[in-house]
């Protein structure tokens, strides 16, 4: 081959090694993007995953809380029934008071009355000593 020839060829291939630089200059520029890409992605996972964290322990806080209120009805007919047996013994023992010192009342009329036929009869008693 000739030098000529020869010539255009090694021009060339420095244009062709020019080239190659100039994408490999292009290519580390994108893995350099793409590393910070990666890196920014890694941040974002890592808050999505604080995130995703936070999301269960609502969804325990609420599973829990769910829990607990499912009795709040139950609680509010014992409530309510214990309200109704409470009136009613209220009133019963109103009532039974209200028994028991009629009868005392009777009672004490009865002893009132014993006292006097008692003194009565003392009386009569003495009287009738004396005599």
């Amino acid at each position: 081959m000739s030098d000529p020839i020869l010539g255009q060829i090694l021009n060339q291939l420095q244009q062709m090694d020019k080239r190659f630089d100039s994408i490999d200059g292009h290519l580390g520029k994108i893995d350099h993007r793409l590393d910070t890409m990666e890196e920014r992605l890694g941040a974002v996972e890592s808050r999505l995953d604080t995130v995703d964290d936070r999301l269960n322990t609502m969804e325990s806080r609420l599973d829990t809380i769910e829990e607990q209120t499912k009795n709040i009805p139950l609680l509010q007919q014992a409530v309510l029934e214990t309200l109704t047996v409470t009136k009613r013994l209220d009133a019963s023992q109103s009532a039974s008071e209200r028994k028991v010192t009629t009868e005392l009342n009777t009672h004490q009329h009865s002893i009132d009355i014993l006292n006097r036929r008692q003194l009565r009869m003392e009386a009569d008693i003495e009287t009738l000593k004396s005599r």
